[in-house]
């Protein structure tokens, strides 16, 4: 009886150690991922108590107009201006081509959990450095959208649905939603998210549910649209999106038009060809000059336009 009562308390000792091999790596995991994210769970007055901005933040949020909570946001991804070589490295800007000169990307060395951080190019010439107003509200405004719980960032994709509606005839916001359709691994939310930035940052007189929505982070959200429709470098990719849209519609027409003038040639038809060759070069010139604006524009920005979208190439004149 002793050798079996001996074999019985061998047997939950050895239940014992299993049970702390098995739960004492989750508990240190659990402590570990409770402390990584602290700073995610910090209420807007701690965040506006405790982070020291920079003056040029500062500025940032002030010509911005932002509420308390509009700044607890920004602070939170401890926005940064920061050169070319770094951005590029931070932000991993290979053929994106959709956001301004600005980021917000994985915290440096913050790991799995260490949160992300807006970035933006330090830029010196007079005519571009005000970028930086636009840029980071444009990705402040990313991170509150990924703040939002599920039933929120529900109805808000409802009203940015709406909203878009709203906005059919507008060649530069169609440009943006179709290239980010179309990138990998963007999906609808991501869709979402850039909407969510657009629409606070870049257009005026907005549904009455979205003007009440942005007000939680905005005093004045006119100043911000001001911001970005002054701005020297948002005017001119704007410009350039809203050509290539443009001109990938006329493209297939013009495109079209030249082969049925090339058979009227071919049947000898003069009669025919003579009723659409006005047309068509009416178009050309059309499509030429829409051409001729976005190249003078892009001349411009070409030395930062490269940091986010590389590949990029002019498009070139069609000849008559």
């Amino acid at each position: 009886m002793a050798l079996k009562s001996s074999q019985g308390k061998k047997g939950i000792g050895c239940l014992g150690i299993a049970l702390i091999v098995i739960f004492v790596p989750i508990l240190l995991l659990a402590g570990v991922i409770f402390f990584a994210t602290s700073d995610l769970r910090r209420s807007d007055e701690d965040v506006l108590k405790t982070y020291q901005p920079t003056s040029e933040i500062v500025e940032i949020a002030e010509k911005n107009t932002l509420t308390d909570k509009g700044k607890a946001t920004l602070y939170r991804s401890d926005p940064k201006l920061v050169d070319a070589q770094s951005f590029v490295k931070s932000c991993k800007t290979k053929a994106r081509g959709i956001e301004p000169l600005g980021c917000i990307a994985p915290r440096p060395g913050g790991g799995p959990f260490g949160g992300r951080q807006i970035f933006l190019l330090q830029i010196d010439d007079p005519r571009f450095a005000d970028h930086k107003y636009s840029a980071a509200i444009h990705e402040m405004l990313h991170s509150a959208y990924e703040r939002l719980s599920s039933d929120e960032k529900k109805r808000i994709n409802a009203l940015l649905d709406q909203e878009f509606l709203k906005h059919q005839d507008d060649s530069y916001l169609k440009e943006v939603a179709e290239r980010l359709k179309a990138r990998k691994g963007s999906g609808i939310e991501g869709v979402q998210s850039e909407l969510h930035s657009k629409f606070g940052v870049e257009y005026t007189e907005l549904s009455p549910e979205l003007e009440k929505y942005y007000k939680q982070y905005f005093v004045n959200r006119s100043k911000v649209v001001g911001l970005f429709e002054q701005g020297g470098f948002n005017t001119r990719i704007r410009i350039m999106d809203e050509v290539k849209y443009e001109t990938e519609k006329l493209a297939p027409q013009l495109t079209s038009m030249q082969n049925q003038l090339t058979a009227y040639q071919n049947a000898g038809d003069q009669a025919g060809f003579n009723s659409l060759i006005g047309q068509y070069n009416s178009m050309v010139d059309q499509y030429n000059t829409k051409i001729r604006q976005s190249q003078r524009a892009y001349a411009e920005v070409k030395e930062f336009y490269q940091y986010f979208n590389p590949d990029y190439k002019p498009s070139e004149e069609k000849t008559q």
